[in-house]
């Protein structure tokens, strides 16, 4: 597959290319050009003209082109969600819910920027620096930031450059994308119709290649006024700096490990539930899932032997064949896939797996005791459950375990549940189980996270809310409320506008 610049199809200017395989079986899915600076520079200058071609054309019209790609999207989604699956080997609730979510991503997006209408300031309120405003006009208005770079990151992809590219275009931005190097393709694919239902081609772009050069290059230039990034915590460290010096800004989506919280007086078998599924689903590669798991002592052997049966329930998906799972479930809403007989997919490559493998065997050298799983195949990492884990090991600070890992730890006191769950440098998402709602309320303030779920999971996220981090865990919010970080806003004032003559 090739890469999308100004409008055409293209290879890297000096040929070369980068495989992209499945990490099931380790077959080829495609390959994707390796940019090089003459590409990304083109890509640049595009994005100039296509931001303001962007910018000219009206909500009315970005509707249609919306309506077309919503068409178009229904008329690929099988070939899309297989490419989705087969090169990040996701599991096909993960690959239902990305293609199920985008329409409304884009939608909402576009449906609040038409309510970005500015606002007329009320004249007279305070002097202004004449000592007059009585009769002046204070006009509020909205205006795109420019060129804004989406860097998506591998889980997730299309789900996560929806929330990076439709709220950039709907306020009027170019895009150049940066998609995951892992599994590039399905990213491309959506681009492709993003063009085909009328987006310029110049102001949607998509740069692949090696991320840290291309995130490097791009992000230092001046004309990229904007970076929005999910990643790891080290990465997005790293391009604040740069866009630091530029000041200009960024929104960084970063790591996270949540803390899952069971008190004394919870629903234990709903926790069980929720906490199992949540931790093993996508095989644990969500940034919000629960990956810390502090369990009053009343209940931690119950809860443990809880999500050891859960884990029996799961299948590895060794032998998983997409093409026949896509043709089963195409048309089946995501979250009518029973949480029961759960097929385990691999992690995103035997590199990541091994990274777990390795954080495993770390934690157990610390003293934890390995109850079932631990054990790699290629990419794969058995559901793993580790209990005797106490809250001074790395897994239950800063630690992050991308992978199916489910860690135990026991507390006494509220307090203590609360220290345990403050102590790690990230602050993502999290939850509290309790049939107090008072003492739920009360913890879910005094932890420290972005958001917090009260008898439920830290998984939870709806379009409309402020999604992102508090801490190492990023800055700035993803969200259809969220719309103004892609704008910037101007006050035009006229002088003298209500005076009468």
């Amino acid at each position: 597959m090739k890469m999308l610049i100004d409008g055409c199809e293209v290879d890297a200017s000096n040929g070369r290319t980068i495989d992209v395989t499945c990490p099931v079986n380790g077959s080829l899915v495609g390959t994707i050009p390796a940019a090089t600076e003459q590409d990304m520079e083109k890509a640049l200058a595009a994005s100039v003209k296509g931001q303001k071609a962007w910018q000219a054309i009206p909500l009315r019209e970005k509707e249609q082109i919306l309506d077309r790609f919503e068409e178009l999207l229904e008329e690929n989604k099988k070939e899309i969600l297989t490419v989705v699956c087969k090169e990040s080997g996701s599991s096909l609730r993960n690959g239902l819910m990305q293609i199920q979510g985008l329409p409304q991503l884009f939608r909402g997006y576009l449906e609040t920027a038409k309510r970005y209408n500015g606002h007329l300031m009320v004249p007279g309120i305070e002097a202004g620096h004449d000592g007059k405003t009585e009769n002046d006009m204070q006009l509020v208005t909205y205006e795109p930031v420019g060129t804004v770079l989406a860097i998506v990151p591998f889980n997730a992809s299309i789900m996560l450059f929806a929330y990076k590219a439709a709220p950039a275009l709907a306020a009027g931005n170019a895009v150049i994308v940066k998609p995951p190097t892992t599994n590039p393709l399905a990213v491309i694919m959506i681009c492709k119709l993003l063009w085909q239902a009328g987006v310029p081609g110049s102001t949607l772009q998509v740069i692949t290649g090696n991320g840290g050069e291309i995130g490097d290059y791009l992000s230092k230039d001046p004309r990229i006024n904007a970076v929005t990034l999910t990643g790891s915590t080290e990465v997005g460290v790293h391009i604040a700096e740069i866009m630091a010096k530029k000041l200009s800004p960024c929104a960084l989506e970063l790591g996270g490990n949540d803390p899952f919280i069971i008190m004394e007086d919870a629903d234990l078998q709903a926790a069980i539930a929720d906490g199992a599924f949540w931790r093993m689903n996508s095989a644990g590669q969500i940034c919000i899932s629960p990956k810390r798991f502090i369990v009053h002592n009343s209940l931690k052997e119950a809860f443990t032997q809880g999500v050891l049966e859960f884990t029996k329930t799961i299948h590895m998906g060794y032998d998983m064949d997409y093409d026949a799972e896509v043709e089963k479930f195409l048309n089946l809403d995501f979250s009518k896939m029973a949480h029961a007989g759960m097929i385990m997919n691999p992690l995103i490559s035997e590199r990541a797996a091994k990274t777990v493998e390795e954080q495993i065997q770390k934690t157990a050298a610390q003293g934890a005791k390995i109850l079932t799983g631990g054990r790699r195949n290629g990419c794969f990492i058995e559901p793993t459950v580790l209990g005797d884990v106490t809250r001074d090991m790395d897994i239950m600070k800063d630690m992050e375990i991308f992978g199916p890992v489910l860690p135990i730890c026991g507390f006494d006191t509220e307090e203590e549940a609360l220290e345990i769950a403050n102590q790690s440098s990230y602050g993502l998402s999290g939850c509290v189980w309790t049939k107090d709602w008072k003492k739920g309320m009360r913890m879910a303030r005094a932890i420290q996270s972005g958001g917090v779920v009260i008898n439920g999971t830290g998984t939870y996220r709806n379009m409309m809310h402020p999604f992102g981090g508090y801490k190492h865990s990023g800055m700035g919010r993803e969200g259809f409320m969220t719309l103004g970080e892609m704008m910037q806003e101007k006050v035009i004032i006229m002088k003298d506008f209500y005076r009468a003559d």
